[in-house]
């Protein structure tokens, strides 16, 4: 399942485990996507501050700042609409997934991860990101819109 505007969506995977950020890399890479890799959270926020990626892969477990950590410190700067965060992780208890998507997460997946129903699920949060971001452009130009409107008004009144 090939996203039509992949090219365009930068990816950062977050991961402690090298194969793991491999696997996921190529994959992604395969379908489209740029990708960017951090090895900890501290890498991860780092990388978030020089460029905004699309959206973030961020695993639970690793060492330093833990990845729920590391979405809380996301969910400082970026909303779950501006910045997608998806946790893929082997901690997959219940208490874990509610947890992490009241820190802010978008979606939890679980390790191995399906690669097909995670780009699937990338697609989604992909989709609604971009909703979110056109309709804060349509409410930007309205307001433009609205002030030129009353201007125009103010003129006409000062006018006559």
């Amino acid at each position: 399942m090939n996203n039509q505007n992949a090219p365009t969506r930068s990816v950062l995977i977050v991961d402690d485990i090298e194969d793991n950020r491999i696997l996921l890399e190529r994959s992604l890479v395969s379908a489209g996507y740029r990708t960017i890799t951090a090895c900890d959270g501290a890498a991860a926020l780092s990388e978030i501050s020089n460029r905004v990626p699309s959206i973030v892969l961020l695993d639970w477990m690793m060492p330093g700042l833990s990845g729920l950590e590391t979405l809380k410190a996301i969910r400082e700067n970026y909303t779950a609409a501006r910045l997608p965060v998806i946790m893929c992780t082997a901690v997959g208890e219940e208490d874990n997934v509610v947890e992490a998507i009241e820190a802010g997460a978008n979606d939890y997946v679980v390790k191995p991860v399906s690669l097909p129903i995670l780009r699937a699920r990338m697609s989604a949060h992909l989709s609604q990101s971009d909703m979110v971001s056109n309709l804060d452009n349509e409410k930007s130009e309205a307001k433009k819109r609205m002030a030129q409107q009353m201007r125009r008004l103010m003129e006409a009144r000062s006018e006559g």
